[in-house]
């Protein structure tokens, strides 16, 4: 392959034997619409399925210039990322969840439009749900406000809220294209002079918030963020996440308070968040054993 490629795909797996094929097939496809080429790495955090096994597949029988790393422990999704953000080759990287899927040219179409404009930080695509129906990815970066509209769920009694909705922006259609403060990471690409200029992801988030930490700091850096509905990416949501539910919840927590900690340091209301937050967590912790 050329050394210098038109974007660099990085995809960290976990458990992922039922997703991954049908993502990196859905690249490949990708590609052959307009003759692209591009660099496949996909790191794996110690799966203890077959996700190895298959990746060593799709190295052999269908993309033998794919880069594997595997990692001999689990690591977090933000290390192992920013194991392939060290070694890429790109001039544009897509961060990938293995849970996703290519829809047509999809990347080109990100590519294309993430380097029609240097003030163009990172574009990410509109992300369906498997049946088709839009799944809201967008949203502002968090205030303590919005946490607490959260926790008391006024944020899901009033949805179209511009106030109270505010965090996770439920009143916007992701029907058309804008500037947005945080798109959801399943699938976002970003430029490699900015990434080199905001020192690739933060490793104080293990799981969670590293997107929303990137986000700010491409934002910071004076770069624009696109939601762009032209390309679209199918995205199993949440499929990492259910498989070890109650750990999830206690990282998402510890991860949410490391953001605040960082961008908005009131200890009054820092201490304030932290104990809501130990709270919520209980509370979901205890109807997924109910409910599951």
């Amino acid at each position: 392959m050329p050394d210098n490629k038109k974007v660099s795909v990085i995809i960290v797996t976990w458990n992922s034997s039922d997703e991954i094929e049908g993502c990196i097939n859905s690249i490949i496809n990708s590609q052959r619409i307009n003759n692209s080429e591009f660099e496949i790495i996909v790191i794996d955090n110690n799966s203890t399925d077959d996700t190895k096994i298959k990746l060593d597949q799709i190295k052999k029988n269908l993309y033998s210039n794919i880069i594997l790393i595997y990692n001999k422990e689990n690591v977090g999704f933000t290390k192992a990322c920013n194991q392939g953000i060290e070694i890429f080759t790109g001039e544009n990287i897509l961060i990938l969840n293995p849970d996703t899927e290519i829809v047509d040219d999809a990347i080109d179409k990100m590519a294309a439009k993430l380097n029609s404009d240097k003030s163009i930080g990172a574009v990410a695509p509109k992300l369906l749900n498997k049946d088709g129906s839009i799944q809201k990815s967008c949203r502002t970066f968090p205030e303590y406000s919005d946490m607490f509209f959260e926790m008391t769920l006024l944020s899901k009694l009033f949805p179209k809220s511009k106030k109270v909705s505010r965090w996770k922006m439920n009143y916007f259609d992701h029907d058309k294209e804008c500037k947005v403060d945080q798109p959801m990471a399943a699938a976002l690409m970003i430029k490699k002079s900015v990434l080199d200029n905001i020192d690739n992801f933060d490793e104080r988030y293990k799981m969670f918030f590293n997107d929303v930490d990137i986000c700010k700091k491409i934002y910071d850096s004076g770069k624009s963020i696109i939601f762009y509905p032209e390309a679209v990416v199918i995205h199993i949501k949440g499929v990492s996440i259910y498989k070890d539910r109650e750990k999830m919840i206690r990282i998402w927590n510890k991860d949410c308070a490391e953001y605040f900690k960082k961008y908005h340091n009131n200890v009054l209301l820092y201490n304030l968040l932290k104990a809501g937050l130990t709270v919520s967590g209980a509370v979901r912790i205890l109807l997924y054993k109910l409910t599951k």
